[in-house]
């Protein structure tokens, strides 16, 4: 997903795609040409993305990529998909991933739904989070309920976030 979006924006070569990892906050993912390179062969044998070679005449020929029709509506399908408690627990990153890509290419109303969406679904996941905390803060040591309490906390924090990214949606209209 990190890859079709980055083509979204600018046909690029498997070497920009992995300076654009090594060098931005895409950081965590690999920026290695062995995660690189077979993830456009995959993409590319699946019709999501379309290579053209460029300088094909010189000691370093370029195969720039770019998203296909069939890439681009199924990048949009991925996008559109409704927020789950797995990917709450699994997948924060791949939901922060597809936030950022998602009010460009879906536009207002269904960027607030996933919002809404990811805000409930991450509340949900506190209160279950907080039953299970309660028993541990009787029943185990200090430390293992501190940590726990945590983790309560960051998805608090990103509950606030979402409801803030709400209210600037509603009232300005548009992201910044």
């Amino acid at each position: 997903m990190a890859i079709m979006g980055l083509l979204f924006y600018i046909p690029m070569s498997g070497y920009d795609l992995r300076k654009a990892f090594s060098a931005t906050s895409l950081k965590h993912f690999s920026s290695s040409p062995g995660a690189i390179y077979p993830a456009l062969r995959r993409i590319e044998a699946a019709a999501l993305i379309q290579g053209k070679i460029e300088r094909q005449n010189t000691l370093r020929p370029r195969k720039v990529y770019t998203l296909t029709s069939v890439g681009m509506a199924a990048f949009k399908e991925r996008l559109s998909q409704s927020v789950t408690l797995d990917d709450i627990m699994w997948r924060m990153d791949e939901l922060m991933l597809r936030f950022s890509f998602m009010y460009e290419l879906l536009g207002k109303e269904r960027t607030l739904k996933f919002l809404e969406e990811f805000s409930s679904a991450t509340g949900s996941h506190i209160q279950a989070l907080e039953k299970e905390y309660k028993l541990m803060n009787k029943n185990v040591s200090f430390g293992g309920p501190r940590a726990f309490e945590h983790g309560i906390e960051v998805y608090r924090s990103t509950v606030h976030w979402a409801k803030k990214v709400i209210r600037e949606i509603q009232k300005k209209g548009e992201l910044k």
